[in-house]
């Protein structure tokens, strides 16, 4: 399912309330493609979904929006829970984002060894 399909029924849950479906979405498409799905929204609607979600998937969540989403949120007046990352109930794949490996988006000279001068 591409984002804007996993987004069209994101909505349609949200107008309906329809907390145990958007946990679904979720557990089926993992947390990148729901942070990912989620990105292009308002901070008001992303408030919306994070507020149907139990604590420690809401903030399993946050942290993989982007960080304007996460700015735009702040900016609102909202903050992550105090839960930690791993404390997400069973089920939800906690695979780290891609965006979020320094190892590997490190620009290839910074890979290299500098050579000192003798």
């Amino acid at each position: 399912m591409k984002n804007n399909d996993l987004s069209f029924f994101l909505r349609a849950a949200i107008a309906q309330r329809a907390t145990s479906e958007i946990y679904e979405l979720l557990q089926r498409h993992g947390l990148v493609a729901f942070a990912q799905a989620l990105a292009p929204w308002s901070a008001r609607a992303i408030a919306d979904v994070l507020s149907l979600l139990p604590p420690a998937t809401r903030t399993a969540v946050w942290l993989h929006l982007p960080a304007a989403n996460g700015r735009a949120l702040r900016a609102a007046g909202l903050t992550p829970c105090n839960t930690p990352r791993d404390a997400a109930p069973t089920g939800v794949p906690l695979a780290p984002s891609p965006r979020l490996n320094p190892t590997r988006d490190r620009p290839e000279a910074a890979r290299r060894p500098v050579a000192r001068p003798p």
